[in-house]
């Protein structure tokens, strides 16, 4: 159990269970994935679990990059009041989970707050820890609270590497945004039922119909704008 899990139940608190999403300057991956995630879980849904986002090493005062913020609100997102943060020691106190979309975030993190490595896990990281526990997931989840499944979670993960990271679409084009956004909503549609403990509405669309004979095969979503030049944070 985390510091603050705990400090939470010795005192009898009912307060959520709060999930930290981290990128690197807060302003792509991050808000976005906390957005998405509020949409099926808002804060009065009931699941005892809240989101928020921050960025390593972070680039405060910023607001959400346009082509993930335009992707966000045609997905029934609100993009509005963003201001990216830095992680630092206060915010990690706080949360319960902290979720990173690549190696290199989870490796500063162990090398800045090493206190909480026990809580840090890569977005495809969980999505894997969930699928491992199999057809048992739904009845343990059902069964437990917000703080009893973050820790189910952190549990049954297995490591962590740069094979799992989901790749950070700033600056490399519409195309990339998609490929990202879309990564990220199937992620979560994996890891969110069982932080919520029930079926949640799905935030990825239905997959693409496989091509038919004779039609161009279509390239995976994940590979558009793999090849684009990555342009530095002004």
């Amino acid at each position: 159990m985390t510091g603050s899990s705990a400090a939470r139940r010795s005192t009898g608190t009912h307060a959520p269970s709060t999930v930290l999403f981290v990128c690197t300057a807060n302003i792509s991956r991050s808000p976005y994935a906390e957005r998405r995630a509020r949409q099926v879980l808002p804060p009065d849904a009931g699941a005892g679990i809240t989101f928020a986002s921050a960025g390593t090493p972070g680039y405060p005062g910023r607001g959400m990059d346009p082509a993930m913020a335009e992707l966000l609100v045609a997905r029934g997102g609100d993009a509005s009041g963003h201001v990216s943060r830095a992680v630092d020691e206060e915010i990690l106190r706080r949360v319960d989970l902290v979720v990173v979309f690549e190696f290199a975030h989870h490796m500063r993190l162990l090398d800045s707050f090493p206190r909480h490595r026990h809580v840090i896990l890569g977005l495809q990281q969980a999505a894997r820890a969930v699928r491992a526990l199999g057809a048992s997931r739904a009845e343990d989840a059902a069964a437990s609270d917000a703080f009893d499944r973050v820790e189910r979670l952190v549990s049954v993960a297995g490591q962590n590497s740069m094979s799992y990271d989901v790749e950070d679409p700033y600056g490399r084009g519409a195309r990339a945004a998609q490929a990202c956004a879309d990564e990220i909503d199937q992620l979560l549609d994996v890891v969110l039922p069982f932080l919520a403990g029930r079926e949640v509405p799905r935030l990825a669309a239905p997959p693409l119909a496989v091509p038919t004979e004779g039609t161009r095969a279509l390239r995976p979503a994940w590979r558009l704008g793999r090849s684009a030049p990555r342009r530095a944070l002004p």
